[in-house]
C-alpha cells in the first residue's frame, strides 16, 4: 500500500547513516550510504548495529529496509503516512516505538516530525522525518567509547529517546522567555500585537500538549515491558526519561495558565486604560460645563436698553471680567479634582 502511494515518489530520499559499534567503540560509520549496503547484523552478532534516516523517506526505501531489517509492514504503514500518534508496539522480534519531535522550522513556526525506532536483538533502525539531524551527540558518544558502547541495543534506544524528550525543555525555555517579556510589555502597553502573539503561544502550547500527553504514556508502557529485548538496567534508565516528560508536561501546563492569565492581564490592562480615559474626558467635560453655561448666558442677545437686562452688560470691563471668573472656576475645579485624587 506504502508503494503506491502519491507524494513519497516524488519526495526527496531520506539520507542514510550507518554505524556499527561494540565495547571498545564505533567499528564502522557510514554517512549517506545505500541501504543496500546497509545490511542486519546475524542473530550471533557482536556488538550493535544502527541505522538512522534522517528526512521522510520514500517507498522504495522503506520498502529496502523492510527486507533487510525484517521490519513489520503495518509498521512501515505508519512510517510512511507520518500521522502515527505516539505509540509502541510489540512485534514478533522487534519492538516498534514512535515520537513526535517539535521543533521550529525556518521560518519559526512549530513543527511536529515523527520519529520512529525498530529496536531487535542486535541493532536499533532510526527514522527522524525532520530536517535537523538530532542525534549526532549520540554519535560522538560512541566515537568518544563512553558508556553507551558497552550495553546492548536497548540501551541505545533509550539514549534515542532521550534525545527526543530533552529536545523540548529548549522549546519550553524560549516560550518562558517570551511569556515574561511579553508580561513586561503588557503592563507598559498592552497593545494588540501583544495580544496575537499570547494566542500564538497558546496554540504552539496545545500543540506540545497534545504531542507529550501520549509520548509519556509511551516511556511508561516501556517501562513496563517484561520482553527480551528490554534489559533490567534500561529499564532504571526509562524512569529517569519518563521523569523528564513528566516535567515537560508540567512545564506546559504551567506555561498555558500563564498564558491565560497573560491574556486575563491584557484584558485588565486595556480596562484599566480605558477607564483612565474616559476619567480624563469626565474631568475635562465637568471642567468645561461651568464655562459652557457662562459663554452661553453671556452669549445671548440682550436688549440692552431694558431694565430687566443683566448689568454685567454695561461694565467697561465686563469681558475680562468673564474671562477671569472662567479661569478661577477651572483653577478651582481642577486643584479639588487633585486633592481628590480623582486624577
Amino acid at each position: 500500500q506504502a508503494a503506491t502511494s502519491d507524494g513519497a515518489a516524488a519526495a526527496p530520499p531520506a539520507r542514510v547513516s550507518f554505524m556499527s559499534y561494540r565495547e571498545q567503540g564505533a567499528v564502522e560509520e557510514l554517512r549517506d550510504a545505500a541501504l543496500a549496503d546497509c545490511k542486519a547484523p546475524a542473530a550471533d552478532a557482536v556488538g550493535v548495529t544502527w541505522l538512522h534516516l534522517q528526512g521522510r523517506p520514500t517507498a522504495e526505501q522503506l520498502q529496502a529496509l523492510g527486507r533487510a531489517f525484517g521490519l513489520h509492514p503495518l509498521a512501515l504503514e505508519d512510517v510512511f503516512h507520518r500521522e502515527a500518534r505516539a505509540k509502541v508496539e510489540a512485534f514478533d522480534a522487534q519492538q516498534f516505538v514512535v515520537l513526535n519531535r517539535i521543533h521550529r522550522d525556518a521560518a519559526g513556526d512549530f513543527r511536529t516530525d515523527p520519529v520512529s525506532f525498530f529496536l531487535g536483538r542486535h541493532y536499533v533502525v532510526s527514522i527522524d522525518q525532520g530536517a535537523s539531524d538530532l542525534f549526532e551527540p549520540v554519535r560522538e558518544r560512541i566515537r568518544g567509547e563512553g558508556k553507551l558502547c558497552k550495553y546492548d541495543a536497548d540501551f541505545l534506544l533509550y539514549t534515542l529517546l532521550d534525545a527526543v524528550v530533552d529536545s523540548a525543555f529548549a522549546l519550553l525555555e524560549d516560550l518562558g522567555d517570551r511569556l515574561e517579556a511579553l508580561e513586561d510589555e503588557i503592563l507598559d502597553d498592552p497593545s494588540r500585537a501583544a495580544r496575537n502573539r499570547i494566542h500564538y503561544i497558546k496554540r504552539e502550547l496545545v500543540v506540545m500538549r497534545r504531542a507529550w500527553w501520549p509520548q509519556r504514556e509511551v516511556i511508561a508502557t516501556l517501562m513496563r515491558d517484561e520482553g527480551k529485548l528490554l534489559a533490567d538496567h534500561t529499564h532504571l534508565y526509562l524512569r529517569d526519561c519518563y521523569d523528564h516528560c513528566v516535567i515537560v508536561i508540567d512545564f506546559v501546563e504551567t506555561y498555558r495558565e500563564m498564558a491565560s492569565g497573560l491574556l486575563d492581564t491584557y484584558l485588565s490592562a486595556v480596562s484599566q486604560r480605558m477607564n483612565d480615559i474616559m476619567k480624563a474626558l469626565t474631568i475635562v467635560a465637568t471642567i468645561f460645563l461651568p464655562l459652557t453655561f457662562i459663554t452661553s448666558l453671556y452669549g445671548m442677545n440682550f436688549d440692552t436698553s431694558s431694565p430687566w437686562n443683566l448689568p454685567e452688560l454695561h461694565w467697561r470691563f465686563g469681558y475680562l471680567y468673564a474671562l477671569g471668573v472662567m479661569l478661577a472656576i477651572a483653577v478651582g475645579m481642577t486643584v479639588y479634582f487633585r486633592r481628590r485624587r480623582w486624577f
